[in-house]
């Protein structure tokens, strides 16, 4: 019984030590919640859809009429030298103000302005896009050159522990000085490694420091392997994924479609534009020594505008009923009618015609090359994975190879068939074929980051579906988790 209590007491105290250790390990994952908070472009983008919010919510107000409520008071004060008596006015009521008809301009600008929200929902998830690539590829290197490191490092222990034996076995005369220059070659050979693994080492912390929007890099505990995720999707997939979410393909698709508003918003100056404005409420008028009745009041005006042959024309109408300005004049009831007549000044709106045409075609052109760049983009990252695939399954056999070279030269040096140098150099071999193995997978992940990135969803290249790359991470982190608990108990 005490047996049983005693190991699971070691088991329980074994996990605690290892999840402690995971939650201070800077795993992707973490460095993608880092990121979030500190990566300028990301936040702009952010600002952006704020702003083209804005923007649409004031396009669809103009749809509807200007409102007003109006308040009005006069205190009219008496003048003894020259017999003026005091008064008093008020008014007060509603003031409107539409646009019955302009062309269809309100309309196309609310849905331009729609779109405008929409490519900067787009730029915001490709700044994500762009950030997530720049930090893998930091952080995986990173990864790379860490456990190079330690290999090297293991391995110049080897190299300098034969290296002390072939000194022995020269002083006793047992091998030749070429032995032992071969044997110290290796040794230097992967002090050599080790010292500029440890370099490049410190140029990948501040390339992730740089990645994670952080001043400095800091004592930062990485993953233990790197990872091997397979990847299924077919070049059909990404290519029909990649015109349905790339970003860059969908701002040009979004930005043609804006062009063609704009056309029609200034194509919309060749249609009549009538106005509406009004009031109405009650007004009135007392001297001080009277009591003062408020009566209605209103006043209605309708202004037609249309462009001609280079000129424009307005015509207007007035009609109005208010109560009489004390000290003024009686009338109450007015219309007025008035007719101007623009000479040569269409030359501006004909200009912007011209300007908005361009500019469609411009955007014409854009969407054909982005979707031409988009095909080439997606080939070359699907084919760069499978070429990463190639190339760690190469590495595999090759790290296969270098350990039964080094075996069987162990053996040939206990049967005393080879040297000690040439087991050094089967020991270096199989370094290196570890370190090979490493760049290898890492080349491998980083062309999965630049097919998510060109088909424009995180983790579509080793889902196959739509989902988000943190979360398949953290699963596979937590199972890594698991296996490395179970192998230390």
């Amino acid at each position: 019984m005490m047996k049983k209590i005693a190991i699971a007491l070691i088991l329980s105290l074994a996990v605690t030590t290892q999840v402690l250790a995971e939650k201070d390990q800077l795993t992707l994952s973490r460095c993608q919640t880092i990121a979030e908070e500190n990566y300028s472009p990301l936040k702009l983008a952010k600002e952006e859809i704020g702003v083209r919010d804005a923007k649409a919510a004031e396009a669809a107000r103009a749809l509807w009429p200007n409102l007003s409520a109006k308040g009005e008071f006069t205190d009219g004060a008496s003048i003894v030298e020259l017999g003026t008596p005091g008064f008093r006015e008020a008014s007060y009521g509603l003031q409107l103000s539409q646009t019955l008809f302009s062309g269809g301009k309100l309309w196309s600008t609310y849905k331009q302005a729609q779109l405008n929200k929409k490519i900067a929902e787009e730029k915001y998830r490709k700044a994500k896009l762009d950030m997530n690539y720049q930090l893998q590829e930091a952080y995986w290197n990173l990864v790379r050159v860490n456990q190079n490191y330690k290999q090297y490092a293991e391995t110049l222990k080897d190299s300098s522990r034969y290296l002390k034996m072939a000194k022995k076995l020269f002083a006793d005369g047992t091998i030749n000085k070429r032995h032992l220059i071969a044997t110290e070659t290796r040794k230097n050979s992967n002090m050599y490694q080790k010292q500029s693994t440890q370099a490049e080492m410190e140029k990948f912390r501040w390339n992730l420091a740089a990645a994670l929007g952080v001043d400095k890099p800091t004592a930062w505990e990485l993953v233990k392997a790197t990872p091997y995720y397979e990847s299924t999707v077919t070049l059909e997939e990404c290519l029909q994924k990649a015109e349905e979410h790339n970003p860059d393909y969908l701002v040009q698709q979004l930005s043609l479609k804006a062009g063609e508003y704009e056309k029609k918003i200034h194509y919309s100056q060749d249609w009549p534009k009538i106005e509406l404005n009004g009031f109405y409420g009650r007004s009135g008028g007392a001297y001080n020594s009277e009591d003062m009745e408020l009566d209605e009041d209103y006043n209605i005006s309708i202004k037609l505008t249309q462009k001609f042959a280079w000129n424009s024309l307005a015509l207007s109408g007035f009609d109005q009923k208010t109560s009489p300005k004390l000290g003024q004049s009686s009338r109450t009831e007015s219309r007025t009618a008035s007719a101007t007549l623009g000479i040569l000044d269409g030359y501006k709106s004909a200009a912007e015609k011209k300007e908005a045409g361009w500019q469609f075609q411009q955007a014409q052109y854009n969407q054909k090359k982005a979707r031409q760049t988009l095909m080439v983009e997606v080939r070359e990252a699907f084919y760069n994975v499978h070429k990463g695939k190639a190339q760690v399954e190469h590495a595999k056999l090759e790290v296969e190879l270098a350990k039964s070279e080094l075996a069987i030269q162990k053996i040939h040096l206990r049967d005393e068939k080879v040297g000690i140098s040439d087991v050094a150099e089967a020991n270096n071999k199989l370094a290196n074929s570890l370190a090979a193995l490493t760049e290898a997978k890492v080349y491998y992940l980083l062309a999965l980051a630049a097919l998510d990135k060109a088909v424009g969803i995180e983790g579509y290249s080793i889902q196959n579906k739509i989902s988000t790359t943190i979360p398949k991470l953290r699963a596979q982190e937590a199972q890594s988790t698991q296996r490395n608990t179970k192998e230390r108990i």
